[in-house]
């Protein structure tokens, strides 16, 4: 072969080797969107069908309440023609109570009933929804194993088949394991909102109905009683709203940076675990690191400490970070009951995950722990640029 020749098989190549990455990386890229369209479907259709049980349970509650009022209006009704036929028959503080029962039962009522349309329309829309969301996971689970087995095809070798093969329990056990944990923080993340905020916001709308209708048969004064007791009601939703987003991704994180923020999370959990001290300091300069490195790095911090204070029982817990020129430098020391490095426990998904994340910064991660004697993790981190994470 031709000089020429060669330095036109090495430009083939080479083109070939860039067409075939190019198609990998978006064939990539499409398996995790479809993917990510699947886990966020199953996670929605799980939490759908927790809400249509429980508006299946309210449904059936509202219709019997509203029977059971439907009985008493009837009586309330009859009695109060019996008052107004032989009126002179009754005392006046007789007659008033039974219009204002009358008319209590009738307000009462109305609110059920359309209580109990708003419910209906809302189990109609996520039965719909279900179903759609039903068919979209099928439809994604179905195209991820296509597309993966296009990726196999493009980069695999077979002469690794082997090892594939041999780590794949494992490595599938994990991802499930990361699946799992993920569905369980939206489901609790579903159920605190719904228990939360999401049942103060609807008592705040049922009762704003019933002080438009205490300003009308009441006046002003005794609607704005009302209002004052809602304002409580208010300030609790707003509390839990803020809590919950604060759980998600503390804002703080991007106004003023990682060491405020990680004070005012230790200060927290000081709060919820009462019998524990937790000692917090910080070394060298204090600087802004860029966005993805400072929440990766409180989320070490966070898991560290969260999983000492839950599962340690320790008295005391310390948080050291030091701030260097090339790298960041973390401990989290506890003097709680700690484990056997060694010996594989069940649960342990945590410490994998920190280790997945400190080699994801390129930095290192050290775990020294004995039975009783507490844990101590070390981890560095070197300080990378915003396109180098």
């Amino acid at each position: 072969m031709s000089s020429d020749q060669q330095q036109y098989a090495f430009i083939d190549a080479k083109y070939l080797d860039s067409i075939l990455g190019k198609m990998v990386e978006t064939v990539s890229e499409s398996k995790g969107h479809i993917f990510e369209i699947g886990e966020q479907s199953r996670s929605e259709y799980e939490a759908l069908i927790n809400e249509l049980a429980e508006i299946k349970e309210q449904v059936d509650g509202t219709i019997d309440r509203y029977d059971k009022l439907e009985i008493q209006a009837r009586l309330a009704r009859g009695h109060l023609a019996e008052v107004s036929k032989h009126f002179q028959n009754f005392k006046e503080e007789d007659i008033r109570k039974a219009y204002e029962r009358a008319n209590n039962i009738q307000v009462e009522l109305s609110i059920v009933q359309e209580t109990e349309k708003q419910l209906k329309n809302r189990r109609n829309d996520i039965e719909r929804r279900i179903n759609q969301l039903r068919q979209t996971s099928v439809k994604a689970e179905k195209l991820v194993g296509q597309v993966s087995v296009v990726l196999n095809y493009l980069t695999g070798d077979l002469k690794k088949m082997g090892e594939l093969i041999e780590d794949a329990q494992e490595k599938q056990a994990f991802g499930l394991k990361i699946i799992e944990a993920q569905e369980e923080e939206r489901k609790r993340l579903s159920r605190e909102i719904h228990d939360g905020p999401a049942q103060l916001l609807a008592h705040v709308l049922l009762g704003s109905e019933i002080v438009e209708r205490v300003h009308r048969d009441q006046g002003p004064e005794a609607s704005a009683k009302e209002i004052a007791k809602f304002r409580k009601t208010i300030r609790n939703a707003l509390y839990d709203v803020r809590r919950i987003i604060y759980d998600l991704r503390p804002m703080t994180l991007d106004d003023l940076g990682l060491v405020p923020t990680l004070k005012k999370y230790l200060n927290r959990i000081e709060e919820q675990y009462p019998t524990v001290e937790v000692v917090f300091r910080h070394i060298g300069e204090e600087k802004r690191l860029p966005s993805r490195m400072e929440a990766a790095l409180f989320r070490l911090a966070q898991e560290a400490v969260q999983n000492a204070c839950k599962h340690a029982n320790p008295s005391l817990v310390k948080v050291s970070m030091e701030f260097r020129d090339d790298r960041i430098h973390l401990l989290i020391n506890d003097d709680g009951t700690g484990f056997d490095p060694g010996k594989k426990k069940e649960n342990t998904f945590g410490l994998i995950g920190m280790k997945e994340r400190v080699e994801l910064l390129e930095g290192k991660i050290a775990i020294q722990s004995n039975v009783k004697n507490g844990t101590l993790i070390v981890i560095q981190i070197p300080i990378l640029k915003e396109g180098e994470i």
